[in-house]
């Protein structure tokens, strides 16, 4: 067993840390990859495999805040350890699922594991990293936290198309199995000598479940059912009071589950807008470019996985140094530089088109993952050297909190955004197309010589198309219209990464 007073004690932490963050974060990524897979396997569709991933950040969310309390009980060590084994437990049920019911029911399982993985984590690194060094371990911290979501589609891929869908599942076991006993070897038995007594606030986490899982359910399914679908307004309203009555128990129990004096320090509110603002814009860009990879440039899963891989390479190599620089000039300039280089990053992909190649994507990816390893260590700190000692397990439940809203809402909102601004230019194109022009006939001609009497048997007259010429220029025009949506797009999150980097300039550095 490695004593406390050992010189790597808090190194030999991080490690721990590190491997359990990334076990947690890649699942949530490699999963995205097998849901064709699940759909053909249990006979469902695309409503309904969404739930695979709606449970688990519904569950996820839900169970963060609670931790605080948690950490206040049992210490960090046993419940870093049941976080872990639940979550293990919850993979392996999820690999083993029967049915659809049951893998829904397991990722819940799993999401409660993985719900007490990141705040404990987050605590124990704030406890045993004094606030000068917290900067740097939080930057090698993101490491993990930032490679995983790129590797997850590339692995995820790999076992979908080699291996088994289940698989990707089964690969947590190994991992959790060796972070449960290295913790149980090196994490010391810390539950306070002094028990706490204080009573659980039922009320408000009934509110606060009640509130997050709403919102969530109406940002992951809205664009799914509508907007306007009653459902999505009845969770929205359902969430807005839950959140209103939340508060108001907070202000009055005697012990909160959230103790909301935490928005006083301003700091700390200022590092969890640029959190969430940061999430909206990096997240939401994650969503956008796989689709444009595999939809428009006609690559597969893992292979836009590849694609991807460059920004982990980035922000595995900047994040460390990112981490001491904001401990030795504080959180503001390197958060505001980070935030600029991702906004020129989305940006350059305001004019992608067919042309776009492999060179562009991958430059792009190394560049923005140069700004996102900017930004993770230096807005971890800020928000937890903001807050005193005994706020610190609440701090570490609400970045995360912070940065599930914002990834929820960013690809909610880029997602509805695509079709939105693809609708756009299908009105453009078509106010602006000249049937009498030569320019359209020579379009036309084109097709009709060129294209349509080399085009396999199904796309010639008398097959699907009345007119297979027209078919060709729809099909064109269409194409056109979605990657310029995508490019718009892009621009859109670089517009509100900007809000994001004036935000992070009014951090006050306090050295």
């Amino acid at each position: 067993m490695v004593e406390k007073n050992h010189k790597n004690y808090k190194w030999i932490i991080l490690a721990l840390v590190v491997v359990s963050s990334f076990m947690a974060i890649l699942d949530v990524n490699i999963v995205t990859v097998g849901l064709p897979k699940m759909m053909s396997h249990f006979g469902i569709n695309v409503t309904d495999v969404e739930w695979v991933m709606i449970a688990y950040t519904i569950a996820y969310s839900i169970i963060i805040l609670p931790m605080a309390y948690v950490r206040r009980k049992w210490g960090i060590k046993y419940p870093f350890i049941t976080s872990i084994s639940i979550f293990v437990v919850g993979s392996a049920l999820c690999g083993l699922a029967p049915s659809f019911t049951d893998l829904v029911i397991f990722r819940v399982i799993q999401a409660i594991g993985g719900a007490g993985l990141t705040p404990t984590g987050l605590t124990l690194l704030a406890e045993v990293f004094p606030p000068d060094e917290r900067g740097e371990a939080m930057g090698i911290w993101s490491i993990g936290a930032m490679v995983a979501p790129a590797v997850g589609p590339t692995l995820g891929g790999y076992l979908v198309d080699y291996v088994d869908w289940r698989w990707i599942f089964y690969v947590n076991v190994p991992i959790g199995i060796i972070s449960i006993l290295g913790c149980i070897a090196i994490l010391k038995h810390d539950i306070p000598v002094q028990k706490y007594l204080k009573k659980f606030d039922m009320l408000g986490f009934l509110f606060m479940a009640s509130s997050m899982g709403s919102l969530l359910y109406a940002l992951n399914e809205g664009q799914t059912l509508g907007w306007h679908a009653p459902i999505i307004i009845q969770s929205e309203v359902l969430s807005g009071f839950s959140f209103v009555f939340f508060v108001v128990t907070e202000l009055f129990v005697e012990t909160p589950i959230l103790n909301l004096d935490i928005f006083k320090n301003y700091n700390f509110v200022i590092a969890f807008i640029v959190n969430m603002v940061r999430a909206v814009g990096i997240f939401g860009a994650m969503f956008l470019l796989p689709l444009f990879i595999e939809n428009v440039l006609n690559y597969n899963a893992m292979h836009a996985g590849i694609l991807m891989a460059p920004t982990a390479v980035a922000v595995a190599l900047v994040s460390p140094f990112s981490g001491k620089i904001s401990d030795r000039i504080g959180p503001r300039y390197p958060l505001f530089a980070g935030l600029l280089i991702v906004a020129a990053s989305m940006f350059m992909f305001d004019n992608l088109s067919l042309n776009t190649s492999v060179y562009d994507i991958v430059v792009n990816q190394l560049i923005r993952g140069v700004g996102i390893g900017l930004l993770n260590a230096p807005v971890m700190s800020a928000a937890l050297n903001s807050v005193k000692r005994d706020m610190i397990p609440d701090a570490s439940g609400l970045i995360p909190v912070s940065l599930q809203i914002g990834a929820s809402f960013g690809i909610a909102f880029i997602g509805n955004e695509l079709v939105v601004r693809q609708v756009y230019h299908l009105n453009q194109y078509a106010r602006d197309i000249r049937y009498n022009s030569y320019a359209y006939h020579g379009v036309i001609n084109f097709i009709k010589g060129d294209l349509i009497n080399k085009a396999a048997s199904y796309l010639r007259p008398g097959t699907i198309f009345p007119s297979p010429t027209l078919g060709f220029f729809d099909e064109i025009v269409q194409m056109q219209a979605s990657i310029a949506s995508y490019g718009d797009s892009f621009a859109i999150l670089g517009y509100i990464t900007l809000v994001g980097a004036a935000a992070a300039f009014l951090i006050k550095n306090k050295r």
